[in-house]
């Protein structure tokens, strides 16, 4: 028409799509998924790093509570450490069965006894080992204190001390072996003193 506005088509007034307008998107979702590989991994590790040192702090707790379980049962009596009657050796045995039990009934991981072993008289993991500390005379083994200091006596003052060690190899979660050596196990120690006082038997 001459003189007239015409009116153009309504697809004529919608702009033109770049020919690679979905290119952009594409890229940006390939990006994310490499960043999200990336990270994975780290988060993977901080996760079980979080839940590794959770199962490192109870195992303290519970070793350490094994530990004072046997210097607690060692102390109640003097004459446990009598040598005369054969007795230190009785009582170290029972101390170390106390502390395997007590671990034992923590739920310890990695909690083993020797093959063979029966009502937890002893373990391996932890390993329990005591001594006697007279007043004077060096420490000797629980199991084998000979009577110096008179530590069987409960007139000695002051009393003698009974020193249990317990030792513990933790391992996380992820434990790499290297031709047998494992760079990710924790052995730590937790120790209890108890000086022997004369008590009613438990």
């Amino acid at each position: 028409m001459t003189g007239g506005h015409r009116k153009r088509p309504h697809w004529a007034r919608l702009p033109a799509r770049p020919a690679s307008w979905r290119a952009p998107r594409r890229g940006q979702r390939g990006q994310a998924l490499a960043e999200f590989a990336l990270i994975a991994p780290v988060l993977l590790l901080i996760v079980v790093a979080i839940a590794d040192f959770g199962r490192l702090y109870n195992s303290m707790v519970a070793i350490e509570s094994a530990a004072r379980e046997a210097a607690d049962y060692g102390t109640f009596k003097s004459s446990y450490w009598d040598a005369g009657l054969g007795n230190p050796p009785v009582t170290f045995a029972e101390m170390e069965r106390r502390a395997c039990t007590a671990a034992w009934g923590s739920h310890l991981e990695n909690y083993s006894e020797p093959v063979g072993t029966t009502n937890h008289e002893t373990c391996d993991n932890p390993v329990i080992t005591c001594v006697v500390e007279p007043n004077g005379p060096p420490a000797q083994d629980c199991d084998v204190y000979d009577g110096a200091g008179d530590c069987h006596v409960s007139t000695t003052d002051p009393p003698c001390i009974v020193h249990v060690t317990a030792t513990y190899t933790f391992r996380p979660f992820f434990n790499f072996n290297i031709l047998g050596w494992s760079p990710l196990q924790v052995t730590f120690a937790r120790q209890s003193l108890f000086r022997i006082s004369d008590l009613p038997v438990p």
